[in-house]
């Protein structure tokens, strides 16, 4: 029975024995079983579309690619500055522009009233005053109407017709050399002091 025990004893010291030399066998090859089952059960596929057509092709350098990317972005700044430049000066043109409006009208609005606050409306009415009175309530020569009191627009037009000759009758000579020098913020003056007279 001792003997048996022994053989089994080495038989099992032997299998182990062999064993181990197998797996450090498989070591040495770079293989362990478990590697070896995977390696015989994956399947052998061709090499991909993307690695064939980059053997194919030759590689853009990295350098190349950055010199690339610098081109595009110095065209874009250079754009940019283009289009800022532009703005720019349309923005200082419209400025320009707007300004010189606003002078022109304000030149516009404040004329007529320094030329007709300025305008001594009475005093230019003294010479009209030798013919037709001095509140403007004679019929000058006889031959006129009352002026006194009639409407400012209507006096404009008479003596704008009287200085251009498209109004007037047998007055029209005389009147002519009367009005003829009044300037349009004079007659304006003068028709609005008129109208006022009673």
């Amino acid at each position: 029975m001792r003997k048996v025990a022994i053989s089994l004893a080495v038989a099992a010291l032997v299998m182990m024995t062999g064993c181990n030399e197998k797996k450090s066998e498989e070591a040495s090859k770079g293989t362990t079983p478990t590697q070896k089952s995977v390696e015989q059960s994956a399947p052998v596929t061709a090499p991909s579309a993307a690695a064939s057509k980059t053997a194919e092709e030759p590689a853009v350098s990295t350098e190349a690619k950055m010199e690339a990317v610098t081109k595009v972005e110095e065209k874009a700044q250079k754009a940019a500055e283009t289009v800022i430049q532009k703005s720019e000066a349309i923005t200082q043109s419209v400025k320009e522009e707007t300004t010189k409006a606003k002078e022109a009208l304000s030149a516009a609005t404040e004329a007529p009233k320094t030329a007709t606050a300025s305008v001594d409306a009475a005093q230019l009415f003294v010479k009209c005053a030798g013919c037709h009175g001095s509140k403007g309530e004679k019929h000058a020569l006889g031959q006129s109407n009352i002026i006194a009191g009639q409407a400012k627009a209507d006096l404009i037009k008479k003596i704008e017709g009287y200085k251009d000759g498209t109004y007037g009758g047998a007055m029209k000579g005389v009147m002519k050399g009367q009005v003829g020098s009044l300037t349009p913020e004079q007659i304006d003056a003068l028709a609005g002091y008129i109208s006022t007279l009673k």
